[in-house]
């Protein structure tokens, strides 16, 4: 009898214990996403929840890139502590972070408990970029340091991956990234980073050939993309890189305040001393930093004709931050408000007449404040670079990508 009594206790408590984990919902799947961009390191986590992508925005700490260029105070030197506060903030976003003011930097959200890891990824961009051409050696230290440390931090079982991606992949990933908010495929983006721009649009008609070209997978689909970097047009860069001949500043024409003293001075004047273009050619795009196909460095680029097709466009990036009165008040006065007075009149300047050169007015085209790290997480669930054959093009060394 009392061994029936204890079977029957004994089915009970087992059948509870399995009704109990029946309960318990699954993890939702996670992606850790690091943008190293010219001017930080940010840190991403997306959490996928049924078809949404849920971004839960971490700390941002110091550019990888500013050891290995010698930015900021920083030198070789301070590779390995650069690599540990990157993996820190896999710490810190586990709780809540402090307040700037009345805004608090991040809100806490702890990967390592809410779900199920599936990769670990810092990807570097135009800066970096800079960074490995100018020292490929303190690069190569540098990503061989970071490796090793993140996939320590997140286990054996996440897949870590940590390199820069080229030009097409981080124009591509901001198209993707915009890519919910629009009902169709025919729009297209200009990005403004710190240190390169990309333009990036559907193009069923460009050469195949062309090596800004790729057809990627999307929704299980095939999709003909172009997407060119232009590295050195960036906002941060661009005034050192489009400079007058022998000059390693702006133009006198567009000095902070410069029409506060010149009583004549006008938008055109500075905007004339911003040598976009080659002088050859009105559509051939200069190409600052990147090599040519010759091994020079400089280059130009001409975007396909079938750009002039797309009804839509996107503008990110630093386009964001940009104000109508910016040229009123950092070109014809010296307000307070304006951001690094050294290039606060060149910059919105610049920015125009970028703009005006690919043939894109402001004014028509929408602004995105969004993140290409949403949509490198989104072509990582699709595979949407699987089917591609070509050599990854990392036009910014001239011996082809860097290997570490």
């Amino acid at each position: 009898m009392m061994n029936k009594i204890a079977l029957l206790v004994f089915s009970i408590l087992t059948l509870n214990s399995c009704t109990n984990s029946n309960l318990v919902a699954p993890k939702n799947a996670c992606y850790i996403m690091f943008d190293a961009g010219s001017s930080g390191t940010r840190l991403y986590v997306y959490e996928q929840n049924n078809t949404q992508l849920i971004e839960h925005v971490g700390p941002k700490v110091a550019a990888l890139a500013d050891s290995v260029r010698r930015l900021h105070g920083k030198t070789a030197t301070d590779i390995q502590d650069i690599t540990d506060q990157v993996v820190a903030t896999l710490d810190l976003i586990k709780t809540d972070g402090s307040f700037n003011g009345t805004q608090q930097k991040w809100t806490g959200f702890d990967w390592s408990t809410q779900c199920n890891l599936v990769s670990a990824k810092v990807y570097a961009t135009g800066g970096m970029r800079i960074a490995e051409q100018e020292n490929a050696v303190d690069s190569v230290v540098l990503w061989q340091n970071l490796q090793p440390k993140l996939a320590a931090k997140v286990g054996a079982n996440v897949m870590v991956e940590t390199r820069t991606i080229t030009g097409f992949e981080e124009g591509l990933f901001a198209w993707l990234s915009l890519k919910g908010e629009h009902f169709t495929n025919n729009f297209g983006i200009v990005e403004m980073g710190g240190a390169s721009s990309q333009v990036t649009f559907p193009c069923a008609d460009c050469d195949p050939a062309n090596d800004a070209v790729n057809t990627i997978n999307l929704g299980g689909k095939p999709l003909q993309i172009y997407s060119y970097s232009f590295l050195g047009l960036g906002q941060d860069e661009a005034p050192r890189s489009l400079s007058l001949p022998s000059a390693n500043t702006i133009p006198a024409n567009c000095a902070f305040g410069v029409g506060s003293t010149q009583n004549d001075w006008t938008e055109a004047k500075c905007a004339d001393d911003i040598l976009i273009t080659a002088k050859e050619s009105k559509t051939a795009i200069r190409d600052p930093y990147n090599y040519s196909a010759k091994g020079t460095r400089g280059t130009t680029n001409t975007l396909p004709p079938f750009q002039k097709n797309i009804p839509q466009w996107s503008l990110t990036g630093a386009f964001n931050y940009t104000k109508e009165t910016d040229i009123d008040n950092c070109c014809f006065s010296q307000s307070q408000t304006c951001y690094h007075a050294v290039t606060a009149c060149f910059t919105p300047i610049y920015l125009n007449k970028y703009l005006q050169t690919l043939n894109i007015r402001p004014l028509e085209a929408d602004k995105n404040d969004v993140s290409w790290t949403l949509g490198a997480v989104v072509c990582e669930t699709e595979n949407c670079l699987a089917d591609i054959k070509k050599t990854p093009v990392c036009r910014w060394l001239e011996t082809g990508c860097l290997i570490h």
